[in-house]
Parts: C-alpha cells; structure tokens; sequence
C-alpha cells in the first residue's frame, strides 16, 4: 500500500459520501463515518473498481470496510 493508493481511496470516499476531502483521512472507516453504511460501502466498492479496474469479490466488499483496508487491495 502506498500514500498514493491511500489519497486516491479518500478521495473516492468523500466523493461517494458527499464529503469535503480533508474530511475523510488514512484512518476512515464504516466505524467511525457516520455516512458510511452498507449501501456506501456497495457504492465506494464499485467507484474503486472503476476507477482501478481491480476486481473485488464479496469477500473483500465485507471485510474492506475502511481506507486503509480498501487501499491494500491496489496493487502498487
């Protein structure tokens, strides 16, 4: 993971949450962002397979529930 793939995951974050980028940091997650629920997930989910073009399964949709999380799924 790098801070490259972490910037681009927060960025596509706040814009899936409709959220000011600085407001979505490294340390975001479904715990600690009240506008991120289920459904948010689903959609950052898919805006990051768009965006990268990695392909996530329902697995890691379940278990990727925060920036860091979402960032170590980009390969480098």
């Amino acid at each position: 993971m790098t801070e490259k793939n972490t910037a681009l995951v927060s960025a596509l974050v706040a814009s899936v949450l409709n959220l000011p980028n600085d407001a979505v940091g490294a340390n975001a997650s479904m715990e600690n962002t009240p506008q991120w629920d289920s459904l948010a997930q689903l959609n950052i989910c898919l805006a990051l397979q768009e965006k990268t073009g990695v392909v996530l399964d329902m697995e890691a949709i379940a278990s990727s529930t925060s920036v860091i999380a979402l960032a170590t799924l980009i390969p480098d």
